[in-house]
């Protein structure tokens, strides 16, 4: 007995899809060289749309992230690099006047120490996991508790005339100088580096794209002249639409392109200016803590030659030079003004400075101290507020401009993920209209 098992019937639409495939691959006739052609049009537009997304997606998130996260870690790292550099010189300042800290000094130092705590917090929440910059945080939400604490210590001895608090002073003043600044910088540094790569790739050539959509439109441009010639046909409003879209496409990533990379440019030299600056006012605010340390200690200007470290720093070897220089050849030609009166306040501070001295080293000590912390137009600490006011606002006008300068960028790239690649595909639509029709001749 034989049991008759039923047989699935062989599925004929589908061999007879995979059979007009392999015809059209392999035919010879003009409807299936046209299908080929169009299939090689709407794959060249699809991909030259996919290009487009991808480095229209990477582009402006690299110009968003870097002027919005990393910029503003950045600007948290510089502004607490020259916090805690003020802090000391503040609190070294404090003591120069005896018992009795000026409560103006005080409140300065309290803001500045507040302030420098609350942007460790906010750098520390932008920072992703693993970030190499994180132990430069760590170190210093470690550390200035210890520093604040030293200076505590030091203002209760200084309150009771004992000498102890002058030794407590220094040694806060080193970790300071030691520890807190250079990790600072460290952080400032490093997102520094990592902002400007990110500019620099979003500036970059957008090569992708651009090849793909040239590749298209030449094959778009290649197949109208050729259908034209075998037709006598001058116009396809198919192949025309596909090929306008294409140039459309190729104008807006031009356009984009150009406007982003000069404005990335002008962000990374306004970096370039807030960095020398910083260090600058940095140098600065050493210097007037090593010069009311100088005071403080008593020990008839042995320990200046900090203070001509820091300004050496700042105005370079025999006034020439220095992070000022820096800033100024970076600077754009409209703020090199702003950055010659930093310099001419520099100097002034200088000469205030050497009268300070002199009259330290004649023994003249209390007119030494009144200059160092009075508010006459000649005193050293006039001076160095003005000085100090000068470095600020210059430091803001560059993180201003920025701002603007970034903000300029993603303008540029605004719509640039999706307006081309919408294009290509529009493209990719007046290819299959424009040929279709033609194949569409020969039934």
């Amino acid at each position: 007995m034989s049991i008759d098992v039923p047989t699935r019937p062989p599925d004929t639409h589908s061999d007879g899809l995979r059979d007009r495939l392999r015809e059209i691959a392999r035919g010879d006739a003009t409807p299936d060289r046209l299908r080929r052609v169009c299939a090689v049009l709407v794959l060249g537009c699809l991909i030259a749309g996919v290009a487009s997304l991808v480095a229209g997606i990477e582009r402006a998130r690299a110009v968003a992230d870097g002027g919005d996260r990393i910029g503003g870690i950045v600007a948290d790292a510089g502004a607490v690099y020259r916090l805690l550099a003020d802090a000391d010189a503040m609190a070294t300042s404090g003591f120069v006047s005896g018992g009795q800290e000026p409560p103006a000094v005080r409140a300065r130092y309290d803001a500045d120490i507040a302030r420098a705590s609350a942007l460790l917090v906010d750098a520390a929440a932008k920072l992703p996991a693993g970030d190499p910059a994180a132990a430069a945080v760590t170190t210093l939400a470690e550390e200035l508790p210890v520093y604040t604490a030293l200076v505590e210590t030091a203002r209760v001895h200084n309150r009771q005339n004992l000498p102890l608090g002058q030794s407590y002073l220094t040694t806060a003043s080193r970790l300071m100088t030691a520890e807190l600044l250079p990790a600072a910088d460290t952080l400032r540094e490093l997102q520094t580096a990592l902002l400007r790569d990110r500019l620099a790739s979003a500036g970059d050539v957008p090569w992708a794209p651009v090849i793909t959509l040239v590749a298209a439109l030449a094959a778009v441009v290649d197949v109208s002249v050729r259908e034209s010639r075998r037709t006598n046909r001058v116009f396809s409003p198919g192949l025309a639409v596909a090929g306008g879209a294409l140039v459309v496409a190729l104008v807006w990533w031009a356009g984009a392109a150009v406007v982003c990379r000069a404005e990335l440019a002008d962000a990374d030299r306004h970096v370039s200016v807030a960095d020398a600056l910083e260090d600058a006012g940095t140098a600065v605010l050493q210097a007037r803590s090593n010069e009311s340390l100088v005071l403080v200690a008593r020990n008839s200007g042995t320990a200046d030659a900090g203070y001509v470290e820091q300004m050496e720093k700042v105005l370079g070897p025999h006034g020439r030079g220095g992070l000022l220089a820096a800033a100024a050849a970076a600077a754009d030609p409209g703020a090199t003004a702003g950055i010659d009166e930093i310099r001419a306040a520099a100097e002034a501070w200088q000469t205030a400075h050497r009268t300070v001295r002199a009259l330290d080293d004649e023994g003249r000590y209390a007119e030494a101290v009144a200059s160092a912390v009075g508010t006459g137009p000649t005193t050293s600490g006039s001076r160095f507020d003005r000085l100090d006011a000068e470095l600020s606002e210059a430091l803001a006008a560059e993180r201003v401009a920025f701002a603007d300068a970034t903000g300029t960028a993603g303008t540029a790239l605004t719509g640039i993920s999706g307006g081309p690649a919408v294009l290509a595909l529009v493209a990719a639509v007046g290819a299959v209209a424009g040929l279709g029709r033609r194949i569409g001749e020969y039934r």
